[in-house]
This record gives C-alpha cells, structure tokens and sequence, in this order.
C-alpha cells in the first residue's frame, strides 16, 4: 500500500510540474503583452516623434532580449532544484513512515531549505536586474524598466513557495 501511495505522490508531482511548466508558457505569452505596456508607458512619458519613438522601442526591446536567456536559466534553475526538493522530501517521508519515525518536523526541515534556494534565486534575480538597470541608464532612458522584472519575479517565487507549501503539507 505504502508504495502505491509513493507512485501516486510522485505522480501528482510530476502532473503538477508538468502543469505549472504549461501554465508559466502561458502567463509567459501573457507577460509579454504586459512588457509592451511597460514599452508603451516609457514612450509615452518621453514625448517623442514617431522615428525617436521606435528607435526607443527597439533599444527597450534590446536590452530585454539581452538579459532573458539569464534570467529564464535562473528560473529554470529555481524550479528545477524545488522539484528536487520535493522528491528528497518524499523520499525521506516514506523511509520514515516505513519505519514508523516521526514526520513532524519534516515540512520546517524542508521549507528551511526551500528558502535558503529561493534566498539565493533571489541574489541572482537582483544581480540580473541591476545590471539591466545599469544597461538603461548608461542608455539614457527610463530608469524604472527594471520594475517589471522584479515584478515577474515575485509572481515567480509566489508560484514556487505556493508549490513547495502544499507539496510539504501532505507530509504533515
């Protein structure tokens, strides 16, 4: 019994990452029409002619293409060291079960780990995001571009820490 219970979980697991990796493509199509919005705002604040306006768009856009294959490697990394986690957590849960050891303290065992990889995603996030905001400033343009990053992350992170809370919670 105790291995269908153990082949289940991991099966919920693996179901709910496969869920979250087809619902971050989605708000990813999503964000990227909210990006536009954050284009359109620092246009529109710079008052300029249509030539200047697009030269504008196009060096925003620039930069966002520059620092994306970082940001979305610090991401992936993020989630694929949560999804390693879980399964760590599971493991031992079930060796202790097994063997009628106490499994109350693993959800704050492990949630102390969690927030020590969320803590260190978190340093990276912020590394990548000053170093945008040095690209726009050196640029000359407005220096609040940064904002919606630190925005995406924080939807991010909520996604993860929602994840690893409820995957823990089972083990209580």
């Amino acid at each position: 019994m105790k291995k269908y219970w153990f082949v289940f979980a991991l099966g919920v697991v693996i179901a709910g990452a496969s869920l979250l990796f087809v619902m971050s493509k989605d708000k990813n199509h999503q964000r990227s029409s909210g990006e536009n919005l954050v284009v359109s705002q620092v246009v529109n604040k710079a008052h300029l002619s249509n030539p200047e306006t697009k030269k504008l768009e196009e060096t925003i856009e620039e930069i966002k293409r520059m620092f994306k294959p970082e940001w979305e490697k610090v991401n992936q990394l993020a989630d694929k060291r949560l999804v390693e986690l879980v399964k760590q957590a599971q493991k031992e849960f079930s060796v202790k079960k097994e063997r009628k050891q106490d499994v109350s303290r693993l959800e704050g065992k492990y949630l102390e780990i969690y927030n020590e990889y969320e803590q260190s995603t978190k340093n990276r996030i912020d590394q990548i995001i000053a170093s945008m905001q040095k690209e726009v400033i050196s640029k000359e343009l407005n220096k609040n571009i940064g904002e919606e990053y630190v925005e995406l992350y924080r939807i991010q992170k909520e996604r993860r820490i929602e994840k690893v809370i409820n995957e823990l919670k089972k083990f209580s």
